[in-house]
């Protein structure tokens, strides 16, 4: 199974996570960057940061960027 890292930036600061998790593939690679947005947003990781002008980065195992999420717009759940 492929193995994606998930980073944040705002495009002065950047925040690594080189632990990364196994996936099937981009699409769930993709899925997963939108829910970490969704949490950061709503207050369930990290609450005591402001994350406006935050963008979840995805790169995969070459370090290819597979997806870039900002948090900001990212819809609520219904």
């Amino acid at each position: 199974m492929p193995r994606y890292d998930f980073h944040l930036t705002n495009g002065d600061e950047t925040l690594e996570n080189h632990k990364g998790l196994d996936l099937p593939g981009d699409a769930a690679a993709r899925e997963q960057a939108l829910i970490v947005a969704r949490d950061l947003k709503h207050g369930k990781l990290m609450p005591d940061r402001d994350w406006a002008g935050w963008v979840v980065t995805v790169t995969d195992q070459q370090g290819r960027e597979v997806e870039a999420v900002p948090i900001a717009d990212v819809p609520d759940l219904a």
